[in-house]
């Protein structure tokens, strides 16, 4: 693909001249003009080929969400594959008709490469979301030539952690739901159908039923006391959020999240899927273990984990396999440990980390399974005994009235 440019030069003499030629990018404009003897002042192009998106700031970065990078991976990648240099490629991906977050990224990255920057320094100016983990992915791909290959397995990685993300919460959203539509039912009966017969428990003789006693305290406890109880809650908050501000207390709490009952197991192995996909696909795609290991120690969150990590890495800098390193580390169930092993030992090193990934990523999805199937049932069983105890209560409070009514 050509573009038009309009060029500044002097010539041989020093004289200015300009004039318009055709070229395939602003950098080979120069060039040109160099061949032919000219020292370029200003190189401007005038049809890019590619319409103009209304603009704010073009310094400005773009936020993109997940889906958004793993889009634009997964085209540039298939373009690159078809055959099509980097720089058509992202022209044709400017050149879409729909206007969006993607069509400005293109853009934006082939203006950046044709003035001579290289693709892995231009992606962090255009957005955050290409976090270093990514942009040292494109840089080995383009010191190796192999830019389409690591786009492709980067993008499959990528889609893997949002599915994986994906599960986490829509395996709590059900449970979430029907804790918020028992919270929903209480409140109904203490701030609309208790006031309800309020009039008919007062006027009961022989002291009212204990359910009832409970009921009318409790309704009386939240209507009359409710900004004391949400200032409470909200002085808790702030008294926990005050604690979580330390980073050692930051580490408390999150070596805590392992432990917890249930939970707990979703947490760690989901760490496990998060860490073995990550590192095997670094290792994958040529970068050394060593500087593997702190990219991926980067995109770990938990901080009681990620300690654990920083002196796997400190070992394996030393001189220790990554096996024996990982054993120390207490951090590692023994099978895994023994999988990998087996990879290090026959120079199939990332093999053994990605199938690693896929065995903890079976079973994450067999606990995740589990865990609905436990907590969903419990929820409905509570459910379902608030309900028969309001209800009990409310036909006791109704029985007692009417046989006070006949005994008069």
């Amino acid at each position: 693909m050509a573009f038009s440019y309009k060029y500044t030069a002097l010539d041989s003499s020093g004289n200015t001249v300009s004039g318009e030629l055709v070229s395939a990018s602003k950098a080979n404009a120069m060039r040109q003009l160099l061949g032919d003897g000219y020292q370029p002042i200003t190189v401007s192009q005038v049809n890019d080929g590619v319409k103009k998106s209304t603009r704010i700031d073009q310094n400005q970065p773009i936020p993109l969400a997940a889906r958004d990078v793993v889009a634009f991976t997964e085209e540039l990648a298939e373009l690159l594959g078809a055959g099509l240099p980097l720089e058509p490629a992202l022209a044709s991906m400017a050149q879409r008709d729909e206007s969006g977050r993607l069509k400005e990224v293109s853009s934006r990255l082939r203006k950046w490469i044709t003035e001579g920057n290289p693709m892995h320094t231009s992606l962090p100016k255009i957005s955050k979301q290409f976090d270093p983990l990514y942009c040292n992915l494109v840089k080995a791909g383009e010191a190796s030539g192999s830019l389409q290959t690591i786009l492709h397995q980067h993008g499959l990685y990528l889609k893997a952690q949002m599915e994986l993300k994906a599960k986490l919460t829509s395996a709590m959203i059900y449970p979430a739901f029907l804790m918020l539509a028992c919270v929903g039912v209480v409140c109904v009966f203490i701030f609309y159908l208790l006031p309800q017969i309020t009039t008919l428990l007062e006027g009961m003789s022989g002291g009212k039923p204990f359910g009832v006693k409970v009921a009318l305290m409790l309704g009386d406890l939240l209507r009359n006391h409710w900004l004391t109880i949400l200032l409470a809650i909200v002085a808790i908050a702030i008294l926990v959020k005050f604690w979580h501000r330390t980073s050692a207390n930051k580490q408390i709490w999150d070596k805590y999240k392992f432990k917890i009952p249930l939970y707990g197991k979703v947490i760690t192995y989901g760490f496990y899927v998060q860490w073995l996909k990550t590192l095997g696909n670094l290792v994958g795609n040529g970068v050394p273990l060593v500087h593997a290991l702190e990219l991926t120690q980067e995109t770990v969150s938990n901080r009681h984990a990620k300690a654990h990590l920083n002196g796997l890495l400190l070992k394996v800098k030393d001189g220790f396999k990554l096996t024996r390193s990982m054993r120390s580390s207490g951090l590692f169930t023994p099978n895994m440990v023994d999988l990998i092993g087996i990879g290090e030992s026959t120079g199939k090193l990332s093999n053994a980390l990605t199938r690693a990934a896929s065995y903890f990523d079976k079973k994450l999805n067999v606990i995740l399974t589990n865990l609905v199937g436990i907590i969903t049932p419990a929820i409905l069983i509570g459910m379902a005994l608030l309900v028969g105890a309001l209800s009990w209560t409310m036909i006791q409070a109704i029985y007692e009235s009417i046989g006070n009514l006949r005994s008069k």
